[in-house]
């Protein structure tokens, strides 16, 4: 069909006949044959396209080098042609990508080709996917093995002169785009979805060419950005398109350091370059004059932040604060984002850069200034603005005279997304921003959660009682929040939600679930007298049977368990511990995942140390006599060392210690060689590396911009429940392994070097032999 269509386009086109009616769905036809070529040899290259490649190639080359002026006399035409000039070049790429070698006859050919074709593309925005797929080809030719064709004198001039500068500059339809959707216009420009945009496929081709030709496009492209900076200088008014070229290259081609967010160039001094072209933009007087090349200032700061000392960094702050007052959404974007960025700046061992006193002289006009930007037309949900505000609020001092207006401008805003929430991004940082002030205002000032609470409460009834599906997970653990910042006794409008969280029909939404355990903990560990009344605590297990009978709800069953089990006496809990034991083993028979088994040790080793070995073994035995022996042969020894998290390793090893030096019995050969295997399970769990058994305490995750409300739960960090450590008394899990044993020891002398050795592996002997040895015990 190709072949044929090809034939029917040359004759026509031969003898000057043809009309764009006929030629028309001719090359649609074409265009449709190159993306089904690209479909059939993306996986892989078959034979017959192996064996046929000449004829293709040769069609190819003749639609990028030929002209068909009776179609491209017209936009419409020529839109056509360059589609399928544009689909040729997307082949050629693929081809270059994945089958270099047998494609390498015909490269020679095609670059000339699409680099004669490059320079007959007009600025138009039309021909703008033929230009980044041509673009794109000769890309993918300057990383590869046949780059030497970039190697000819005056090639990389050339390019640089000819592709990059012009399609690098701003055309009229970024400027348009800059002030009618300033959205699109940051999603292109700061974050990196411009990839299939001039300005950025330029710049990557030049990055491409620097893999192996650094120091020549080094040289020439700081000499372009040199020349450029001189033309603005000559006439500001009429060249500022220049100073925006040459900033927008020095941020395109800087690269990004292995591992952080610091980035660096060779093009430019840093320091130099921010001194003499971008504070000039930062301190200038007018906040919306020269508007692109402000945000061009400012994207650079935010890029090069680490960079910029400190003490320079604070002179513009009060810049940046002006900033936010720019009538242009894009600036006040900007401004709002280098703020946020900032103060998210770290030195060396990570201490922050940036602190509560750095932000203080400001503050107040900072907070002012950014709650005012919402007031500008399409501002009025702007997520970068909502971020700085979180940002600015987790770094801040926050005085009862900064709480107030923040409060009562965040209730202001969440009252009015309540109507219509659409935005999932600016709402999910709103309600971070309403966490990091409840939080850090009432660490530092109790006495503030009563008006807080005032402010709150009114918004977060009207979500429940208007059930604002999107907003439940995150009014949840705002009210866990609140719950846990109070002191006993609890007021009764907290008890009125308690009853609601009582309620079946509260959990029958998936995404609800952690949510309301996390609130359900609050309560759990705020009010444990609670629960005597009304039959709640039978309403809580309940509950917990419910979420942990459903493999996805598990592991939320068990926190709740394991909140009852560690705030309620023996006592309460005693005529539901049947009940329990039941639920746990029916799960375990019908659906043991690995999760499951790790949520049940750490259950039952918190059972344990609150309520006793022989509450322990009593209460499981009574479910099915000598059950807690099974449990402790197959799944508590073998699958102690699957345990991970600082506090959940501490817990289970503390517990399966105190299991085998209080508790076991030695009195035949089964006993003994189950105390050798957990303490071989014990040794294996305490002498994995650290960093195998503590995660680092992670930076708050950027929300996504793909994150919806109905797809799962989001968490809110700056809410995030505090993980309580129930062994507080005991520092370091080791210590008190070696000390239990050299006590035990000391009860039975040379009973265990035999159970040891044929117990515990060569590995764990050793381990064991240090661990003791470093805590000054003898060795058992």
């Amino acid at each position: 069909m190709f072949l044929r269509t090809a034939a029917l386009i040359d004759s026509m086109v031969g003898s000057g006949g043809g009309s764009p009616v006929t030629l028309k769905p001719l090359f649609e036809s074409q265009r449709l044959c190159c993306r089904i070529f690209y479909s059939l040899n993306f996986q892989e290259l078959p034979e017959f396209f192996e064996d046929h490649m000449k004829e293709w190639m040769t069609e190819f080359k003749k639609y990028l080098a030929n002209n068909y002026t009776v179609l491209e006399s017209s936009a419409e035409g020529l839109g056509l042609v360059d589609e399928l000039r544009a689909a040729v070049c997307e082949n050629i790429s693929l081809y270059m990508e994945k089958n270099e070698e047998e494609f390498k006859d015909y490269l020679n050919d095609f670059a000339q080709a699409v680099w004669t074709l490059l320079g007959n593309v007009s600025q138009s925005s039309s021909r703008d996917s033929l230009a980044v797929m041509a673009i794109k080809f000769l890309t993918t030719v300057s990383t590869s093995v046949h780059h030497t064709l970039f190697a000819v004198d005056g090639v990389i001039p050339q390019i640089c002169q000819s592709i990059v500068i012009p399609n690098v500059r701003l055309r009229d339809e970024d400027e348009e785009l800059f002030e009618m959707n300033y959205i699109e216009f940051i999603r292109r420009d700061m974050e990196g979805s411009d990839i299939d945009t001039r300005r950025r496929i330029a710049c990557e081709l030049l990055k491409g060419i620097a893999t192996n030709y650094k120091q020549q496009v080094i040289s020439i492209v700081s000499v372009q950005i040199q020349n450029l900076l001189t033309s603005y200088a000559a006439n500001p008014a009429a060249n500022w398109k220049d100073k925006d070229c040459a900033v927008y290259l020095v941020v395109s081609l800087s690269t990004k350091k292995a591992g952080g967010h610091s980035v660096s160039t060779d093009l430019v001094d840093v320091q130099s370059f921010f001194g003499s072209v971008i504070v000039p933009e930062l301190q200038s007087q007018d906040v919306n004059a020269f508007l692109m090349l402000k945000a061009g200032a400012l994207k650079f700061l935010t890029m090069f932040r680490n960079q910029i000392p400190k003490g320079l960094a604070l002179q513009l702050f009060p810049y940046l604060i002006q900033f936010l007052g720019s009538e242009s959404n894009v600036v006040h974007s900007y401004a709002a984002s280098c703020i946020e960025k900032l103060l998210l700046v770290k030195d060396e061992g990570g201490r922050s850069r940036y602190t509560s006193a750095d932000v203080a002289p400001n503050l107040l006009v900072l907070i002012n200034n950014l709650f005012t930007a919402f007031r500008f037309p399409e501002s009025e949900e702007n997520q970068y603005i909502m971020k700085s505000i979180m940002r600015v609020l987790g770094v801040a001092e926050i005085t009862p005279e900064i709480a107030g207006p923040c409060i009562a401008g965040l209730t202001s805003i969440l009252a009015e997304v309540c109507k219509n929430p659409k935005n999932p991004i600016f709402n999910h940082y709103l309600f971070e921003s309403v966490a990091v002030l409840v939080r850090r205002a009432c660490e530092r000032d109790i006495s503030l959660i009563p008006s807080f609470e005032t402010s709150l409460f009114p918004i977060l009834q009207e979500i429940l009682g208007n059930d604002v599906t999107e907003f439940l997970p995150y009014t949840f653990q705002l009210l866990a929040q609140l719950v846990e910042l109070n002191r006993p006794p609890i007021s009764d409008i907290y008890m009125e939600i308690f009853k609601l969280l009582l309620s079946p029909d509260s959990w029958t939404r998936n995404s609800n679930v952690p949510a309301l355990v996390r609130l359900l903990q609050a309560f759990l560990e705020k009010a444990p007298e609670k629960l005597n009344q009304e039959e709640r605590l039978a309403q809580v297990l309940g509950i917990f049977n419910r979420l942990v009978s459903v493999p996805s709800t598990d592991e939320q069953g068990f926190f709740v368990l394991n909140t009852v089990i560690e705030n309620l006496d023996y006592g309460a809990i005693s005529p539901y511990v049947g009940h329990i034991w039941n639920a746990l083993f029916t799960r375990l028979q019908s659906k043991r995942t690995v999760k499951y088994i790790k949520s049940l040790l750490i259950f039952m080793s918190l059972f344990l140390v609150k309520h006793g070995f022989a509450n322990l073994e009593d209460s499981m035995n009574s479910v099915q006599a000598g059950i807690f022996l099974v449990i402790l042969e197959q799944f508590w020894i073998p699958n102690l060392k699957l345990i991970t998290g600082p506090i959940e390793v501490k817990l289970v090893s503390v517990a399966s210690t105190r299991l085998i030096c209080e508790f076991l019995t030695l009195s035949d050969a089964g006993a003994a060689r189950n105390w050798g295997k957990m303490l071989d399970s014990i040794v294996t769990l305490l002498s994995r590396p650290e960093e195998d058994r503590v995660g680092d305490e992670p930076e708050m995750p950027d929300i996504t911009e793909n994150t919806g409300y109905t797809v799962a739960f989001v968490n809110l960090y700056n809410a995030g429940k505090k993980e309580e450590d129930p062994l507080k008394d005991i520092k370091d899990p080791r210590e008190f392994l070696a000390t239990s044993l050299a006590k035990l020891s000391a009860l039975s002398p040379g009973r265990f070097p035999q159970i040891i050795s044929e117990n515990l592996d060569p590995a764990n002997q050793a381990a064991l032999h240090q661990i003791c040895s470093a805590y000054k015990c003898p060795v058992v």
